[in-house]
């Protein structure tokens, strides 16, 4: 039921209903082993040649085991020939500079020596192209110079 309200000047408002958005609540129990297998698939779909240098861009959106997960995507990555590396995805985060991302990644335990992997932070972008709306899209340079890049983030509203 919808609460009645009393407001003081005449407002038509629209006819409203309660609506209850149940969500999958499924639970991945084996994160590494889930995680090889998606690297195995895709390996086939894409031609990751040895000696390719692959970006993993990380974000910071609030991802369970984020750490496993890069550690996983990285070490799958080697196994295939590549050469992986880190880039932070986060835009604004860690006061958008290069060094105070890496701090948040640091913080959420993704580092060089944790991972075993480079971690390349840059604030250049390079252009991309553009929306159907004409919004111009940006892409991290670094990124955009390697051979491959690799997302793992979550979408997120902004609150």
């Amino acid at each position: 039921m919808i609460p009645r309200v009393t407001v003081s000047k005449k407002i038509k408002f629209p006819k409203m209903a309660r609506v209850v958005r149940k969500f999958n609540h499924s639970v991945v129990r084996d994160i590494e082993g889930t995680v090889k297998e998606e690297i195995h698939n895709l390996s086939h779909q894409l031609s990751i040649k040895a000696g390719s240098k692959i970006a993993i861009a990380v974000g910071s959106r609030g991802i369970a085991e984020i750490k496993l997960i890069v550690k996983t995507v990285a070490f799958e990555l080697k196994n295939l020939g590549a050469k992986p590396f880190i880039v932070p995805a986060m835009g604004s985060h860690g006061g958008a500079t290069a060094e105070g991302q890496k701090t948040i990644l640091k913080h959420l335990g993704i580092t060089e020596e944790n991972i075993g992997i480079p971690i390349k932070s840059s604030m250049e972008v390079v252009r991309i192209g553009k929306t159907s709306m004409g919004i111009p899209v940006y892409l991290d340079k670094i990124a955009f110079e390697s051979d491959g890049i690799v997302l793992v983030n979550r979408v997120k509203k902004h609150t």
